[in-house]
């Protein structure tokens, strides 16, 4: 008679084994043999690539890190509160009432800021005391005889390098800096627009992983026709490419990440709604560090619902590719999250 060997470990004894080890070690753990693969159940690794998080009918959204921002109107009053998508915590601000906001953005420490883009440009300003709670909310003066800006509906305000960036659909970029507060947000006659030759339904403004402001522009019947970078020695647009990146966008959180994956560089990825794919629960659970999706349930993990890039679209920056994306439509009640840090 031979020995039990390694291969021959109870299911159960090497379940208890899983449980213990970082995600990223577990394709490994399951390529031993077919005995300890039948040990490790599917999961979908959160930092891959990001998650596009449902948030319809909440409100204004931004998020930065792992910071949801939200602005919500209830029949009498306006709440902002904030959440840590990971552990669900969640913190209200006091309601605020007989005022909306277009876009809400949170700085992850101390400050939120409200935006008014319809009209008159308007800040507020809420800052968090000591205790925890946060102070009543400030507004900047209105300048009427200030020069106008249309914002981008479809993109929320940016903090790059201690300002606030509110893109125009002309190209034109209004700056707000919180050690003046007063002044609000002050419309820049430059960059005076994104080119002659614009011709483009949207515009995103984001901030890069190389710290650049950048802005994807996207052309008529919802083909994404390229990305530019603001050179901010001449305050003018430049044609970029994306540096063997991949960009999600078509929401008011564009992202721009590194890709191991080869499919996947210098591409952009836009929700759609059609084609989705089916629906798995899955728990967010954190192990040594990390986050995946766990399904909910083992039938749910067993049936192949969610792998692929059958939920969203995605194209280069060729021209020739355009004509396959004429039924995509824009997807604003969404945003993008990067749990990859």
């Amino acid at each position: 008679m031979q020995e039990p060997d390694w291969s021959s470990l109870p299911v159960d004894l090497l379940e208890d084994i899983v449980d213990l080890l970082p995600w990223s070690s577990r394709p490994r753990f399951a390529a031993v043999c077919k005995h300890w693969r039948s040990a490790v159940l599917p999961f979908y690794p959160a930092w891959l690539t990001p998650v596009l998080l449902n948030a319809a009918d909440v409100g204004s959204t931004n998020v930065r890190g792992r910071h949801l921002t939200l602005c919500q109107r209830t029949d009498w009053e306006i709440t902002v509160a904030h959440i840590d998508l990971v552990t669900g915590a969640i913190c209200d601000l006091y309601p605020l009432e007989r005022c909306s906001f277009d876009f809400v953005v949170y700085d992850g420490e101390r400050r939120m800021f409200g935006i008014k883009a319809v009209g008159v440009l308007e800040v507020a300003r809420a800052i968090r005391c000591d205790c925890g709670g946060w102070y009543p909310w400030e507004f900047s003066e209105l300048s009427p005889d200030e020069p106008k800006l249309t914002a981008s509906p479809a993109t929320s305000p940016v903090l790059h390098r201690g300002l606030l960036y509110l893109l125009g659909i002309d190209g034109r970029l209004a700056v707000y800096d919180d050690r003046q507060h007063e002044r609000g947000l002050v419309v820049l006659d430059k960059p005076g627009g994104f080119g002659p030759d614009r011709d483009c339904d949207d515009c995103y403004l984001f901030e890069s992983d190389e710290g650049e402001l950048r802005a994807v522009l996207v052309g008529r019947r919802g083909t994404p026709v390229r990305v530019v970078r603001l050179d901010e020695q001449e305050m003018e647009w430049e044609v970029e490419s994306l540096g063997g990146r991949a960009v999600f966008t078509g929401t008011p959180a564009t992202l721009m990440v590194e890709t191991g994956v080869e499919w996947m560089r210098n591409r952009i990825f836009v929700p759609r709604l059609h084609s989705w794919p089916e629906t798995i629960h899955a728990d967010l659970v954190e192990r040594g560090g990390e986050l995946a999706f766990v399904p909910a349930s083992a039938a749910a993990a067993a049936r192949d619902g969610g792998a692929g890039e059958k939920g969203i679209w995605s194209c280069g920056l060729e021209p020739q590719q355009s004509s396959e994306f004429w039924e995509t439509i824009e997807f604003f009640h969404g945003v993008w999250v990067n749990f990859r840090n």
